[in-house]
């Protein structure tokens, strides 16, 4: 405890302001997502969409965030990270208040794809951000801090907005209560935009100002073709099927508990707040677990030791055994992802971290959105739980994956270490 408790004690001390200052646009649009995730496929129920067309517009919203991927890289790159996040912030604001107060299906439709866009930059830069700004012994614990921080704060908005919604939805009805959650959510991006204003550092500057957009474009697609070879490829086929896999039942649970248990809104934002708060605990302790056990070992216990709880999520149980199985599922699928994100920056060199971003976003997202919309389709035409045996099919060979690429990290940074 007291090992854990100076690595974090040293890491506070030595961050920089840049780093300080994503930590708080991570938190501010991590809540906006978990009302997103708690209340958005609800509230299209309410209004008289079915599954299937949830599904479509999550897997549309979640599409561009995929291809959203080249150009934020290269808007990154050609102008600098702080231009393009802000950008992508604003873009965000505006989409998401079209789709939550104009129900045209159409409309809906395009406002989610560049909803995506605008969400992909802080999925995109937040490695780069983090790595470029923090020195080499503390990068890990970045990146559990972002992590843990992400959780810290869905697990307050999903609490405290699941049961707004709940509260307002006795005086004023469940749309409204919905929308008007929904939309005082999405208004929290514009201090992000405030605090994303404050970055300043050659770490935020482009490296590639003179270029032209041609070569920009064929810088960046240089970068993509680097990465489809050898670990690299091993590394993304593992996130697309992870993607796919948790785009079959994540986006849909709060839906799951609506509408096949039968739970409020205020239970609904409870489950999932309780569901991240191991996740927080769990990035907490995933550095000091990952010096003793090895990063590799600590991740492969981690989502190996998630999938029997996937599997009980499969079979309705009532809503206390579905919410232990889901808090565990979350806890472990998900704790170990600040070590695979260090991990993945490291085997590319400087020059393609920014396109390993890039592409591992692209990949995970294009994946999911597929799997959003398979998702839907299965559980609209047989059952919410169906989508659930496909998904942990996905999980054990992409934890097979993971394995054959990274198996030797630890053994190389070992025999580095005591070379030096």
């Amino acid at each position: 405890m007291r090992a854990a408790l100076n690595v974090y004690y040293d890491f506070f001390k030595n961050i920089s302001r840049n780093v300080k200052l994503y930590m708080g646009i991570i938190f501010f649009a991590t809540v906006v997502s978990s009302a997103y995730n708690v209340l958005f496929g609800i509230y299209l129920k309410n209004i008289g969409f079915n599954e299937a067309f949830v599904g479509r517009i999550l897997s549309i919203n979640t599409l561009g965030v995929a291809l959203g991927a080249v150009p934020v890289a290269i808007f990154a790159e050609r102008l600098n990270k702080k231009t393009t996040l802000i950008t992508g912030l604003l873009l965000m604001v505006v989409s998401n208040l079209i789709v939550l107060n104009i129900q045209i299906p159409l409309i809906m439709e395009v406002f989610a794809f560049t909803f995506g866009i605008g969400n992909s930059t802080l999925m995109i830069l937040q490695a780069p951000i983090i790595y470029d700004n923090t020195p080499e012994e503390h990068r890990v614990t970045a990146f559990s801090m972002a992590f843990v921080l992400q959780n810290v704060a869905f697990v307050t908005g999903s609490l405290v907005l699941g049961h707004l919604s709940q509260y307002l939805t006795q005086s004023s009805g469940a749309v409204f209560a919905n929308r008007i959650v929904l939309n005082g959510a999405t208004s929290l991006i514009f201090v992000a935009i405030l605090i994303a204003l404050r970055f300043k550092g050659h770490q935020m500057e482009s490296c590639q100002r003179e270029q032209s957009l041609y070569e920009s474009f064929a810088n960046i697609f240089r970068g993509y073709k680097k990465l489809v070879t050898g670990k690299t490829m091993l590394y993304l086929v593992q996130v697309s099927l992870i993607g796919l896999g948790a785009g079959m039942i994540v986006p849909f649970f709060s839906m799951y508990l609506k509408y096949a248990l039968d739970a409020d809104d205020g239970v609904v934002g409870t489950i999932m707040a309780i569901s991240q708060v191991g996740t927080v605990i769990g990035g907490l302790i995933v550095p000091p677990l990952a010096k003793r056990l090895g990063r590799v070992n600590t991740v492969l216990a981690c989502q190996l030791l998630s999938i029997p709880f996937l599997f009980s999520i499969s079979f309705p149980q009532g809503i206390v055994i579905i919410t232990i199985s889901f808090f565990f599922r979350s806890s472990l699928m998900n704790m170990a992802s600040p070590i695979i994100g260090s991990l993945a920056m490291e085997i590319v060199d400087d020059q393609t971290r920014t396109y390993m971003s890039s592409m591992v976003s692209l990949t995970n997202n294009l994946f999911r959105s597929i799997g959003i919309y398979i998702g839907g389709i299965l559980m609209f035409n047989f059952s919410y739980n169906t989508p659930y045996y496909f998904t942990i099919s996905c999980y054990l060979i992409g934890t097979i994956i993971l394995y054959n690429t990274f198996k030797n990290v630890d053994k190389k940074s070992t025999q580095s270490s005591s070379v030096i």
